[in-house]
């Protein structure tokens, strides 16, 4: 039914609509915080971008619109801990999912995660523009059917270079320099790996966003990846090469330690939200 809350038994697919046929869905992933939306804003305007490129904005609501929708939503969802928000415009139809947001282990953190390189190539900006995030993107969806071990496998570009994992954006440290891939080379410019940056930069770290050949992979001195729901998870292991020996520390401990207080306390993450 349009126009309405439902529970998950209750909703229902036209499969017989154009963009069920045609795959046109786009989407954002928000997660809150202290139950807030986070960078909701942020992720509006991308989603906006990626309608645009695609010409099917006719459906999104205005933002003020949108930020109360979401805020009903999270007052409907009394679960303990915090959601997970995903934000789907599928064709002409904008759905909100709500879902508590899963519980990360301790393990990710205190210990690192181990990745790989996936087998498939993610196309460069030049082929396929990174704002556009839809459902199901070929290179995304066949890399996680390959995990096995790994939290993420890492995606290469038709020229060899790092774009970025199937859900995370990747950061690299080496020689003191703070390193992520550029646009250009083919990756969806994540909101906190937006955040991480303006972090490390406000904490006079050097900072390089540039094309990233993927052996630098592995001289690399610390690697880490950002995604929305665990914000910054260390990379422990590359394929063989084992970069953490016990615990994270340098940049990544340093930008770890220091990024759930900058994020709450930036002013533009939290546009059009009352506290």
């Amino acid at each position: 039914m349009a126009n309405q809350w439902q529970f998950d038994e209750d909703t229902s697919i036209n499969i017989k609509s154009e963009w069920f046929i045609k795959g046109l869905l786009l989407y954002e992933v928000v997660r809150t915080y202290n139950r807030l939306p986070f960078a909701l804003k942020k992720h509006y305007d991308r989603l906006l971008n990626s309608a645009k490129l695609i010409g099917i904005e006719d459906g999104i609501p205005d933002f003020e619109k949108l930020v109360s929708l979401v805020m009903e939503g999270i007052e409907r969802n009394k679960v303990d801990g915090e959601l997970r928000i995903r934000i789907v415009l599928a064709g002409k139809n904008f759905l909100l999912l709500f879902e508590k947001l899963p519980e990360m282990s301790k393990d990710i953190y205190e210990l690192g995660v181990k990745v790989g390189i996936s087998p498939f190539i993610r196309p460069s900006e030049a082929i396929v523009p990174g704002m556009i995030k839809l459902i199901g993107t070929p290179w995304s969806f066949l890399t996680r059917t390959h995990l096995g071990d790994c939290y993420d496998l890492l995606l290469l570009n038709e020229r060899g270079e790092l774009c970025e994992g199937s859900f995370t954006n990747v950061f690299l440290v080496r020689d003191e320099k703070l390193i992520t891939p550029h646009e250009s080379s083919g990756l969806l410019p994540g909101i906190t790996r937006e955040n991480v940056l303006e972090l490390a930069r406000a904490m006079e770290m050097e900072v390089e966003v540039r094309r990233v050949m993927s052996w630098e992979l592995f001289i690399a001195d610390e690697v880490f990846l950002t995604h929305t729901s665990a914000g910054i998870v260390p990379v422990r292991r590359i394929e063989n090469k084992i970069l953490i020996e016990e615990f994270p520390d340098g940049y990544t401990r340093i930008l770890m330690d220091n990024f759930e207080g900058y994020v709450m306390t930036k002013e533009d993450n939290w546009k059009g939200i009352s506290f």
